[in-house]
């Protein structure tokens, strides 16, 4: 123990003396601040002469063991997380270097001030500016999302402001990859005021956990208050989970009405009622109008149901303050009677009223049965159920991935697994689908038959993509054959028996050939009119049939009489062969 604190406080001192005049390659130039995971310092890459940011991180306080190991672990994550982003509104990570006990990471300078910075300084920004502030932060939050980066410390301090106004967001010293479970469930990382509920109670974090951050931040920026202010930490957790915040417009008397809704919703106590992006949320800020009037129906058939949802956490609260009270209560009285048995007792007073008699207590009551202990593995399977029902299938899998390695022959962990994955899958069809509809009503059938086959690849038996890529086929299908009438009617007028050729399948052009060959040699100029065209597809995509009336005037060689080739209707029989439409027969309606 004693040889531990040794190289404790040996670490400490390393970590509060300045650093060598050099970090690697790097030169320092001046310290820019501290905070509570180490110190960052203003450096100089002498290579390019770039200005740099260097954060050092304190390993003086784990120095053995498992935490150490995870804590190295954790700022190698940081480097490999943001380096693989790449967006003009988040810090660029260039390099990262260990040195004895600590850790330096090499990043982006931002020569300006932190958002926290200017809040505390009591600026006041207009709507419009917060729109203008929120956006490219929105953006950035969006695009490492999409990455599969969770930042989970999403604060003023972590958003830096150069000296042009752009916002940078910073620090994803604690982000974490969806895919790994190295920061689990049960672990609350991030500034507790800017912290989501699911954050706060231990629960597992997705990218909505940021959205919520963001929501506080905008709250904080429109009315100069954080949403769930309190004097100890226990007060700001109970208002994060179960309090609504005072409403906007009555702390900014400016703002418009629909404002409300757009805060409730960034609020959300439910991550599946929360903005899913951030960008929609900043869509909404420039249009309220639109957010207020899709919200009013929902207002009026769930304000019973939130409103009983607080009043039944108001009661559970309130039944466990007054069995502290008892208990508190109990051990006091306790204290009080032990001091009073204690006392030298002295004579009654001649005039003092004899108490009533207290009848001697009953026997004792038997203690309540304890409700029958949950086994771990019932306890894991309902906390999957629970979130496979309420729709985060992230949150599922995560869960079941962690079950898995413990035990890996878990059938239920593997079901649930396996659920949600083909819940997720069929989430990323749907705008696939959303798209192709759209694409299939502006007749950009191939754009949707495209989406449709995208969107098959992941929900395989989607009812309303297979119809719509059935339908685009067959639109496609129509186009393409109304085509080849088109070159029939060209060809026929410029005698391109060739053309006519590759249109049919070669044992009709071994059929009619003769016949074209007697036109093209005994006439000349050709004129074919089309009316009447409809075509059909069969049950089979690979089969159609199209009908259409045809007038084929020509002027004979010998005579130079005007002479009528073919008239009537005529029907197409065709077979899709590798790709291609072909004419595999040619009839006449019966009784022409």
């Amino acid at each position: 123990m004693k040889r531990k604190r040794t190289v404790a406080l040996r670490n400490l001192a390393a970590y509060q003396s300045p650093p060598a005049e050099k970090i690697g390659k790097y030169k320092i130039l001046g310290t820019l601040g501290r905070g509570g995971m180490g110190i960052v310092y203003k450096g100089l890459d002498p290579d390019i002469e770039r200005e740099v940011a260097i954060k050092t991180i304190r390993l003086d306080t784990v120095v053995e063991g498992a935490e150490k190991d995870e804590l190295l672990a954790r700022v190698v994550r940081e480097a490999k997380a943001a380096g693989r982003l790449n967006h003009p509104n988040i810090i660029t990570i260039y390099d990262v270097i260990h040195k004895g006990e600590l850790t330096f990471i090499i990043m982006q300078y931002i020569d300006g001030h932190s958002l926290m910075n200017q809040i505390d300084s009591g600026t006041r920004l207009s709507p419009r500016e917060v729109i203008d502030l929120l956006r490219p932060l929105a953006d950035a939050l969006d695009y490492a999302h999409q990455m599969g980066i969770v930042h989970r410390d999403i604060k003023p301090a972590n958003i830096l402001i150069d000296k042009t106004g752009k916002p940078v967001l910073a620090d994803f010293g604690i982000a974490r990859m969806e895919a790994s479970t190295m920061t689990g469930p049960g672990k609350t990382i991030g500034t507790l005021s800017y912290m989501a509920p699911e954050q706060v109670m231990g629960g597992a974090v997705d990218h909505r956990a940021d959205l919520f951050a963001l929501g506080v931040i905008l709250y904080e920026l429109l009315t100069g208050k954080k949403p769930f202010g309190g004097d100890n930490m226990s007060t700001i957790v109970y208002k994060i989970v179960n309090e609504e915040p005072p409403r906007v417009t009555d702390l900014n008397h400016d703002l418009p009405k629909a404002y409300e809704d757009i805060i409730r919703k960034a609020l959300a106590k439910n991550p599946d009622e929360r903005y899913q992006s951030g960008m929609a949320m900043i869509a909404d800020l420039e249009t309220p109008e639109n957010l207020a009037q899709a919200t009013h129906a929902y207002d009026s058939e769930t304000s019973e149901i939130r409103k009983e949802r607080v009043r039944s956490r108001s009661r559970i609260v309130l039944a466990a303050g007054l069995i502290l009270f008892a208990v508190l209560g109990g051990v006091g009285y306790k204290m009080l009677s032990s001091g009073r048995a204690s006392a030298k007792p002295q004579a009654p007073a001649a005039n003092a009223v004899k108490p009533k008699e207290t009848p001697p207590p009953g026997p004792p009551q038997a203690p309540p049965e304890a409700p029958p202990a949950v086994s771990p593995a019932e306890e894991n399977l309902a906390k999957l159920r629970a979130s496979f029902e309420a729709g985060s299938f992230e949150q599922t899998i995560a869960i079941a991935q962690k079950i898995l390695h413990d035990e890996p022959a878990n059938a239920g962990a593997r079901e649930f697994l396996n659920k949600a994955r083909d819940a997720q899958l069929k989430e990323r069809a749907r705008p696939l689908i959303d798209d192709g509809i759209a694409k299939f009503r502006s007749e950009d059938f191939r754009g949707c038959a495209a989406d449709m086959e995208e969107a098959l690849k992941l929900d395989k038996s989607n009812p309303t993509a297979t119809s719509y890529l059935r339908q685009a086929e067959q639109a496609i299908s129509k186009a393409e054959i109304l085509g080849m009438l088109e070159q029939y009617r060209i060809a026929v007028e410029s005698k391109d028996w060739p053309t006519i050729e590759s249109l049919v399948s070669p044992a009709l052009a071994a059929e009619v050939k003769e016949q074209f060959v007697n036109w093209f040699n005994g006439y000349d100029g050709i004129r074919v009119r089309i009316l009447d065209t409809s075509a059909n597809m069969a049950d089979d995509p690979s089969g159609a049939k199209l009908v259409f009336s045809q007038m084929i005037h020509a002027v004979g060689k010998q005579d130079h009489k005007q002479t009528m080739l073919d008239q009537g209707q005529s029907v197409w029989e065709l077979k899709r062969v590798n790709g291609s439409w072909k004419v595999v027969n040619i009839s006449k309606p019966s009784g022409e």
